[in-house]
């Protein structure tokens, strides 16, 4: 059996500057499906940024490495609950709790535009830049809190198992 070339290595920092290593990996899709799983729990604890790193197998130094992905964890502008990734690289962003799942990305078919959706209500629009999309994902959230709900309160797509 042959050795990868590479490795895939998922990791979370926490608040106090802490790095959790999630495990080392010999594809990209494992590596990004442990580390969505990880986030989805990301409300219990205290957590700053996630990376996923590539590592070149028996390469010495910098070249060694290459940052594949590193997303920074924020108050989701619509639930409120600190589950709000972002990677600013790409303009994508997603709510990993499974109370919301509010999302932000580039536009595929329209370059320049920024696509945005909240999945419960089937909200789907297009902003002109990522401020723009964060403050329709806020007008969201208002007209939820002015509802009567809370971060606590469960609104979802996702069928319960």
């Amino acid at each position: 059996m042959s050795q990868p070339s590479r490795v895939f290595v998922p990791s979370v920092t926490e608040e106090d500057g802490g790095t959790i290593g999630l495990g080392v990996f010999s594809t990209e899709e494992v590596a990004w499906k442990v580390l969505r799983k990880f986030l989805s729990k990301s409300h219990l604890m205290s957590l700053t940024r996630s990376d996923i790193v590539i590592w070149e197998v028996d390469q010495v130094g910098e070249n060694g490495m290459i940052v594949l992905s590193s997303m920074h964890c924020r108050d989701c502008p619509v639930c409120k609950r600190r589950t709000f990734w972002i990677d600013l690289e790409t303009y994508s962003a997603m709510c990993t709790g499974n109370l919301c799942e509010a999302w932000i990305e580039e536009s595929t078919l329209e370059p320049g535009k920024i696509d945005l959706g909240w999945p419960p209500t089937r909200f789907l629009k297009q902003a002109e830049n990522i401020e723009d999309a964060l403050s329709e994902l806020r007008i969201i959230g208002a007209e939820i809190e002015a509802a009567g709900r809370t971060p606590e309160d469960t609104f979802t797509s996702i069928p319960e198992e």
